[in-house]
């Protein structure tokens, strides 16, 4: 005999099955762009992922505080209304430049928030690659020592 407890759970259950998209795709960046994990410099990084580094600015909200009192886990966010198939997140504070690439969808909402890691003060770029072209924006993040805010 099933209870309701159980009939409720596996109907959810399928319920959330059914709205999963047939084919999902993501590509590991880490295997096809290995360089691009191991660049040092943020130009360097770019260019083995979008192959430029020519980028227009703005097009792309990004979101960061000024100061970071923790440098282990300052909030990053951005979002745009562009059309972008892939959207990369670099900083010039560590040493390894790039952070993170996302492979956008079709009609897929850019709206992403992440935390990151800053060694100390650097700048954050994010960009994405939108009808062929590259679009940037970046900005500086301090880190302070110790959480003095100073």
């Amino acid at each position: 005999m099933i209870n309701r407890r159980n009939f409720l759970g596996l109907g959810l259950g399928a319920m959330a099955v059914a709205v999963i998209p047939g084919k999902l795709s993501a590509i590991d960046f880490r295997e096809t762009k290995p360089k691009a994990w191991t660049a040092t410099k943020v130009d360097d990084a770019v260019k083995e992922i979008f192959g430029s580094t020519a980028t227009t600015e703005g097009s792309i909200n990004l979101s960061a505080p000024d100061i970071a009192e923790n440098g282990a886990v300052i909030p990053v966010s951005f979002d745009t209304e562009l059309k972008a198939t892939k959207v990369a997140v670099f900083q010039d504070a560590n040493p390894e430049s790039a952070v993170a690439v996302f492979t956008i969808p079709e009609n897929a909402v850019i709206d992403y928030a992440i935390r990151i890691k800053l060694a100390k003060t650097g700048t954050v770029t994010v960009i994405a690659e939108a009808d062929g072209k590259l679009y940037s924006v970046s900005k500086l993040v301090k880190v302070t020592i110790g959480g003095c805010g100073g």
